[in-house]
């Protein structure tokens, strides 16, 4: 019978052109994606090809190892993976430091800086995981070294697999180690992969980046060095061609498959596809394909040539360099990266990689004085700790600034002075100028986004019930009111414990990131989001229906997490789901505040910029900022105990909304207003509430 004689044998460590073709091809699929995203909607699977890359040559190179040298040096690896990996990364993560520190505009410096230091430490995978099931971190603008989450990723890979492999080396003596391997490498395959389904239908944000889903793709690559490579072939190749001709075409043909199903996926996949779960298969097996049909297809000559050969030789200080410069130009320039900006930053990514592999990479990798894995080792761990220092002493300095710019809010909040934010609009009031306030701004946008009235005890369920939490309850109180909403509701509560206290009444509140009261399905990134969703729905109605509150009132962002029907009936179905879930309250007045307006991501940064000219920069057209379809004033005129608040006007003119309004920074983020703004409608949404409540 005919074998397929294409995978490298574990005797050699020769080079491999094809795989620098393969490399070429996904940090160029990467790369693309970044700059030109409708060019290439799933380039990002770039970085799938390389984990599979990495497990297939790092477990080749384990295994080569011990079947010469009788044993696997786990000191002598990590040494040769630090000695390659962290020179170039510890620059740019310097790089990213010092432009931070210069360029970055003050709101988003903190969120760069602690990341920065997770990125050094390799971590940054998690945390990004971490703020993905956040709710309110959502509104997170890419830092300049959030592509550090598959190194990070790839690095706890490099930490893990040579001690799984003596482990499996010591657990299975007498068996051949490329089959212990391989049986233990397809344990994890089938784990993972079965995890990473899982997690990416109920916790997407966190499967994207967890190491635990993205295991299975260097156990991919690593089960394939592994493998034995006597695979009967008659169901790969008519056996009719010639052993010559089979010899060249089979490879090839694999090889082709393969990259086509890398290519599928760059094209096909994009930002909805739910990933990785089940979708990563196709650029892991692509790139599986391709490696098996090895230096014998045609691969190699393609990574032979001069110009793919260079991309694959810096491939890994490409990916490195990219990133920052597209985050960073378009906040120092004040504007969206334009075509020649994007070609520029391409050319000039290729020459710096160029430069960092030729002149700090390789040096350091080859440098005979860190040939010895203690000296290594050693070196690797004072580099982390000083760049991972510097941006944490960074931050803590950034925060202890934030905190100083922060504690005049609670005082503004607690008392505001006259004409400050909403009350400069009061058209009963008009004109209201205080020259007192001349040149505040209240809060800095370095602080805006910790300005925030939300409260965790209110927030959420906890025992499959929703926490309905005291906002505040005066003694021998007479009233009692429920709020209910998403996180545009929470960010009044401040404003509702200010009402609570004047009049005497117990204000309960209840919130949860994406959901707000109605009977309609919403539209969440997962299964169990959804679920949970609907389990509050429940939860908060059966509390209404048993504690009996005297007024309800709602309100929810507009356009987010919208209902599941058809683009020509969302609007008839967002109103209808309001009503059904209002008509199951008790016979109590419903009170719905209208959502406030949505603003671009970088406000912040643009009133940053400026305070002084920040309206006439900055603003954004009311058509725009209420464009999306909120509902509730539909639903007030179909529910006769409802009454609709609508403080519009206050936000904007007749034509636009600005970001500051009386000394106030209205915006925490492009969706929610600060707790500063929040308070000086106060009275306002008082006198709303006090009306019904009569």
């Amino acid at each position: 019978m005919y074998r397929l004689p294409v995978r490298p044998t574990p005797a050699t460590d020769g080079f491999r052109p094809d795989i620098q073709a393969l490399r070429a091809l996904a940090v160029g699929g990467v790369v693309v994606f970044h700059l030109w995203p409708g060019a290439l909607p799933g380039g990002y699977v770039g970085v799938d090809v390389f984990f599979v890359i990495s497990g297939f040559l790092i477990t080749g190179h384990l295994l080569r190892e011990r079947a010469v040298e009788g044993r696997v040096h786990v000191g002598h690896f990590w040494a040769r993976r630090a000695r390659r990996l962290l020179p170039a990364s510890l620059l740019v993560l310097l790089v990213c430091t010092i432009a931070t520190v210069t360029l970055v505009p003050a709101p988003l410096r903190l969120q760069n800086l602690r990341e920065i230091a997770a990125s050094a430490l390799y971590s940054e995978n998690w945390r990004l995981a971490l703020d993905s099931v956040d709710y309110l971190a959502e509104e997170n603008s890419s830092s300049l070294v959030r592509h550090f989450w598959s190194l990070s990723t790839e690095e706890q890979f490099y930490l893990v697999v040579p001690l799984l492999l003596l482990a499996v080396f010591a657990i299975a003596r007498r068996a051949r180690p490329e089959r212990a391997v391989a049986v233990a490498l397809g344990a994890v395959v089938v784990l993972s992969l079965a995890y990473s389904i899982w997690l990416t239908e109920t916790t997407p944000g966190v499967a994207y980046f967890s190491t635990f889903t993205r295991a299975w793709e260097f156990a991919a690559g690593g089960l394939l060095a592994a493998a034995d490579p006597r695979l009967p072939t008659k169901l790969l190749r008519p056996a009719a061609l010639p052993a010559r001709v089979r010899a060249v075409a089979v490879p090839g043909t694999i090889a082709w498959v393969g990259i086509g199903l890398v290519a599928a996926a760059y094209v096909a996949f994009s930002g909805q596809t739910a990933f990785p779960g089940w979708a990563a298969a196709l650029p892991v097996v692509g790139t599986a394909l391709a490696l098996w049909a090895g230096p014998a297809s045609a691969l190699a000559r393609i990574g032979a040539w001069a110009p793919v050969a260079l991309v694959g030789r810096v491939s890994y200080a490409i990916y490195l360099w990219h990133w920052p410069p597209i985050i960073l130009m378009p906040l120092v320039t004040g504007h969206d990266l334009t075509h020649v900006e994007k070609v520029a930053i391409a050319v000039t990514t290729v020459a710096v990689a160029w430069f960092s592999t030729k002149y700090v990479e390789e040096p350091v990798r080859f440098a005979p004085r860190l040939r010895g894995s203690r000296t290594a080792i050693a070196v690797s761990a004072v580099g982390v700790v000083v760049v991972a220092g510097l941006a944490q002493g960074a931050a803590t300095a950034q925060k202890r600034d934030d905190e100083r710019l922060a504690s005049t809010v609670e005082r503004f909040k607690a008392s505001p002075p006259r004409c400050l934010g909403a009350q400069s609009r009061d058209a009963a009031l008009a004109p209201c100028v205080n020259h007192d306030l001349d040149g505040l701004l209240v809060p800095q946008p370095a602080v805006a986004a910790s300005d925030d009235e939300n409260r965790a005890r209110c927030w959420g369920m906890e025992r499959d019930q929703a926490r309905v939490c005291t906002v505040v309850a005066p003694k021998d109180y007479t009233r009692t009111i429920l709020t209910v909403g998403d996180s545009h509701a929470n960010t009044l509560i401040g404003v509702y414990e200010k009402v609570g206290r004047a009049h005497g009444w117990r204000v309960m509140s209840a919130g949860l990131g994406g959901c707000y009261l109605t009977e309609a399905e919403q539209l969440q990134p997962s299964a169990a989001h959804a679920a949970t969703c609907r389990a509050w729905k429940e939860s908060v109605l059966d509390w209404a229906g048993t504690n009996t509150p005297d007024a309800v009132i709602v309100t929810h962002s507009s356009g987010d997490r919208t209902v599941v029907a058809p683009a020509d009936q969302m609007e008839k179905v967002t109103v209808d789901g309001m009503v059904a879930a209002w008509e199951r309250l008790p016979d109590v007045p419903v009170i719905a505040i209208v959502d406030n307006p949505k603003v671009p991501r970088d406000t912040q940064v643009c009133v940053d910029r400026d305070h002084a000219t920040a309206n006439e920069r900055c603003s954004v057209p009311r058509s725009i900022a209420f464009s999306r379809f909120d509902g509730q004033a539909e639903a007030v005129k179909r529910f006769p105990r409802a009454t609709l608040v609508d403080l519009s006007d206050f936000y904007c003119d007749e034509t636009m909304c600005p970001p500051v309004i009386g000394h106030v920074l209205v915006y925490r983020d492009a969706s929610h207003v600060t707790g500063t703004w929040a308070a000086t409608l106060t009275p306002y949404i008082d006198r709303a509430v006090s009306a019904v409540m009569r």
